[in-house]
């Protein structure tokens, strides 16, 4: 006896699956899916030739497409079973098995039912792929071959024939939660012999997809897996953080050490800017031009190397001062005078008084004044820090810096001028260094031109400073 109780309840789950939250479609992920459900057989739509409706007239194709009550076959009890394989993101293949009772061939109702199985291989495209994402169902169409073993019957002049058939139709997955969900699907069979009588074959089915792999079982399937063959945490995609720093080990630069995110997960203990992997001195702040270690003495070799690291020294000695045995700051090694005070600027020999007077007189000769003025120009204040040096260096002499001028103006103005402009070299050798009880000045005004007043260049030269050693 055939009932719609078992048929009602998965169109009442097709109904209200509508309104439930789906999820992904069968995929390289999970690429095998399983369907157990229900399925029912029309002959009676298919315009099979000498069927009658049920007034007399010749039946139409899809004619009482949806009469359940009327024309359909099925049994109360699941009836498909079938497995199918993910091809490709359009193609799935799938094979099929049912089970069914034939007791209504069209219009007609058979006085003994005729056993009903029938295994088909069909190919599904993802409609999908034409019409874009669906977002709660995959709709699908089908083709394929299969195989129908009806036993005969005789009865009501209806005979009954195993054959093989074609088969083509549409249907939809709907997914419920993961890997489960509905399936409905609307099937021609047909045949090209009489007896085996083409017919819709309407199925519902629960589906469950599977197959997912997960390589080292970390619980994170391989193709989401950023590191499929290494045990990992959810949190970094498959990845391990072997040291807990919340550094996954791929992006982890010290991956068996507890560190910081912001440095990659390593640390710098001493934060010096050098990450102690790095760090010739992990625990004394220092520089990152020496690998994290200090230079006290800044004489470009790290403390730890240092034998003197608060005296500045030489490589040659680690790190100690070099010799200097007259104590002139010149080593003993580059002093050609080591037994006599000098200066670094001649190689560690004093200067003749002679000699300096004339380096003095030479850098003093090209310092220039502005016309009238006691500024000097900015470009020449580097000859003053010169002269500044050499004096602190020969320290024990005396010094008069003597002023002149040109002959612009008035005698007595050109003499308060050169005043002037040697109190301003004065001044800048004071504030460079030099001892003030060593200096004297002497203005001249336009007394002893050194060169012709009468060109601009003469004058120019004229308004100068000259440095005399006095003792």
């Amino acid at each position: 006896m055939k009932t719609c109780n078992l048929t009602s309840c998965f169109f009442f789950i097709a109904i209200n699956f509508l309104f439930i939250t789906t999820t992904r479609s069968q995929d390289k992920a999970n690429p095998w899916m399983i369907g157990f459900g229900v399925n029912a057989i029309d002959h009676y739509s298919t315009n099979i030739k000498g069927m009658t409706s049920n007034v007399g007239n010749p039946t139409k194709w899809y004619d009482q497409f949806f009469n359940l009550n009327a024309h359909y076959n099925y049994i109360s009890a699941p009836s498909k079973l079938s497995l199918s394989r993910y091809i490709n993101k359009s193609f799935n293949a799938e094979l099929a098995f049912t089970i069914n009772q034939i007791t209504q061939l069209g219009n007609t109702t058979l006085t003994k039912s005729v056993p009903y199985f029938a295994i088909d291989a069909n190919a599904s495209y993802n409609i999908n792929m034409l019409i874009g994402d669906t977002g709660f169902f995959d709709p699908y169409a089908l083709l394929g071959a299969g195989f129908t073993m009806q036993s005969g019957n005789r009865d009501n002049n209806v005979v009954f024939k195993n054959q093989g058939s074609f088969n083509s139709g549409l249907g939809a997955k709907f997914w419920i939660y993961k890997g489960l969900g509905l399936r409905v699907q609307s099937m021609l069979k047909y045949f090209f012999n009489d007896g085996s009588y083409r017919h819709f074959q309407h199925s519902a089915s629960i589906i469950y997809k599977f197959g997912a792999y997960d390589g080292d079982n970390d619980g994170i399937d391989d193709h989401k897996d950023k590191c499929p063959e290494i045990y990992g945490l959810k949190e970094f995609d498959g990845c391990p953080d072997s040291d807990n720093d919340g550094v996954p080990d791929s992006l982890d630069e010290c991956p068996d050490v507890f560190g910081v995110v912001a440095l990659n997960g390593c640390l710098d203990t001493d934060d010096d800017g050098v990450l102690d992997k790095d760090d010739l001195c992990s625990t004394i702040k220092g520089k990152p031009e020496f690998k994290g270690c200090p230079d006290t003495d800044g004489d470009g070799i790290i403390d730890p190397r240092d034998a003197c690291p608060t005296v500045a020294g030489s490589g040659s000695r680690n790190g100690c001062p070099d010799i200097d045995t007259d104590g002139d700051g010149v080593p003993d090694n580059i002093d050609k005078c080591k037994l006599e005070p000098g200066l670094k600027s001649n190689n560690g020999c004093p200067i003749v008084k002679e000699e300096l007077a004339a380096t003095l007189n030479e850098l003093a000769s090209s310092i220039l004044f502005k016309n009238a003025s006691d500024v000097i120009y900015p470009e020449y204040k580097v000859k003053l820090d010169e002269m500044a040096e050499l004096m602190k260096q020969n320290g024990q002499l005396k010094y008069r810096i003597e002023g002149y001028t040109d002959n612009v103006g008035s005698t007595d103005t050109n003499y308060r001028l050169s005043v002037k402009r040697v109190n301003t070299v004065l001044n800048y050798l004071i504030f460079k260094g030099v001892n003030q009880l060593n200096l004297s000045v002497k203005g001249f005004g336009e007394l002893y031109p050194i060169a012709s007043n009468a060109t601009p260049e003469g004058r120019a030269l004229n308004r100068r400073v000259e440095i005399k050693i006095t003792n």
